[in-house]
């Protein structure tokens, strides 16, 4: 099994540490930002290798905390950070059940939306936000400019939330060894612009999922587990913490 580490990690930025000063410029209130600093901020602790590829996940924790599952320990040479690792080794069977919170931008190949790039052999599925799909799908812009007036399309989107992220969730179990042991609680749907330094913005949508799994096939689970769920885990996205129902 791949080697990997689980580590708490805390940015020097608290009254009297190094980074202080420059606090609000590292970890802004704004959720655009501070999704592309904490990106820069968390790459600081793998660039002990050249060319280094992403091998790590993470997640914001808030106020300058990061959760990180990583191939490699992470390497601070100018003090930066408060780390705490260890390896991260799971001793898991068939059937067991853990909780599990998670943070994920949760999409899904459209066929409407297909990419046919010249010369490409075959047309290709472009990645959507799983949300808006559906809400896009279920209704015609007319209908939701009608449902906006009157009020109905927040709980519409609402109940497309639940019951797409949970759908979502069910299908990545199905291909990475475990299954939903019980309705997961689903929360925080934003779309996030992420600042670019040229071009058009990048941007993804983020869901926050919480309750109970069980595994069934424990290998898979964990290599799953090691590569993240979903996409936009440059960003913070796809680690999945586990531990003990």
């Amino acid at each position: 099994m791949t080697e990997l580490h689980l580590t708490r990690a805390r940015l020097r930025t608290t009254r009297g540490e190094a980074l202080s000063a420059i606090a609000p410029l590292l970890v802004p209130d704004d959720a655009a930002k501070r999704a592309s600093h904490s990106h820069r901020i968390v790459w600081l602790l793998f660039q002990d290798l050249a060319n280094a590829e992403r091998d790590f996940l993470w997640r914001d924790e808030g106020e300058g905390r990061y959760m990180i599952l990583s191939r490699r320990p992470p390497s601070d040479p100018h003090d930066l950070f408060d780390l705490q690792t260890k390896p991260f080794e799971p001793s898991l069977d068939r059937g067991d059940r853990l909780s599990f919170v998670l943070r994920a931008n949760p999409v899904v190949a459209s066929k409407a939306a297909l990419d046919a790039a010249p010369g490409a052999s075959r047309a290709r599925g472009k990645r959507v936000d799983v949300v808006m799909h559906a809400l896009f799908g279920a209704h015609s812009r007319e209908e939701r400019k009608a449902m906006s007036k009157k009020g109905e399309l927040s709980p519409a989107r609402e109940r497309i939330v639940q019951e797409t992220g949970a759908a979502w969730l069910a299908a990545q179990g199905a291909k990475a060894g475990f299954e939903l042991a019980g309705k997961p609680a689903i929360s925080g749907y934003a779309q996030i612009a992420v600042e670019r330094g040229h071009g058009r913005p990048a941007g993804f949508s983020v869901l926050d999922f919480a309750g109970t799994i069980a595994v069934n096939d424990p290998a898979a689970f964990i290599d799953r587990l090691a590569k993240g769920l979903g996409s936009a885990k440059a960003f913070g996205n796809g680690l999945m913490l586990i531990r003990r129902a």
